[in-house]
């Protein structure tokens, strides 16, 4: 994983539950009503020994990485209430380099955007420009293809 790892530079974190959620063991039951079990949801579950061991394995991957979490702070429609599905403190790692900011979203529409003038798509998109100015910085470079997609974007 070494080796894969020396050719990343930065990873974006869009409400990802690194400490699991609340809500797992109510997704848990909803699941068994509609769809049947589903094992791997139960790992979702706040601080689970699975989702530990994985951030217990990332951490030695990820002190070159610049990180960005981003996390929900609108509350979502789950089972007869409004809740937020990955609060901040599961959202972000807590690492010497990362960068934690808010999306005015709900989890489901965290990664979701109507135009470009959406101020959640404006703030990924400038984490994407800061990221490729940091890049740039430390000599690297960047092929003039992805800087053209991004200019249009």
């Amino acid at each position: 994983m070494k080796d894969l790892a020396s050719r990343i530079h930065t990873l974006y974190f869009l409400a990802t539950p690194h400490r699991g959620s609340d809500l797992a063991k109510i997704l848990v039951n909803v699941l068994k009503v509609s769809y049947g079990t589903k094992p791997f949801v139960t790992e979702l579950d706040r601080n689970s020994e699975s989702i530990a061991s994985i951030n217990d394995s990332f951490r030695h991957y990820a002190q070159d990485l610049q990180l960005w979490s981003f996390y929900e702070t609108v509350p979502s429609n789950f089972v007869l209430t409004n809740v937020i599905i990955v609060d901040k403190a599961s959202a972000t790692l807590g690492y010497a380099k990362e960068r934690v900011s808010l999306l005015n979203a709900d989890h489901c529409t965290i990664c979701k955007f109507d135009q470009q003038t959406d101020p959640n798509y404006r703030t990924l998109h400038n984490a994407f420009i800061t990221t490729i100015d940091t890049i740039i910085s430390e000599g690297n470079t960047i092929p003039s293809k992805i800087i053209k997609e991004l200019a249009y974007i």
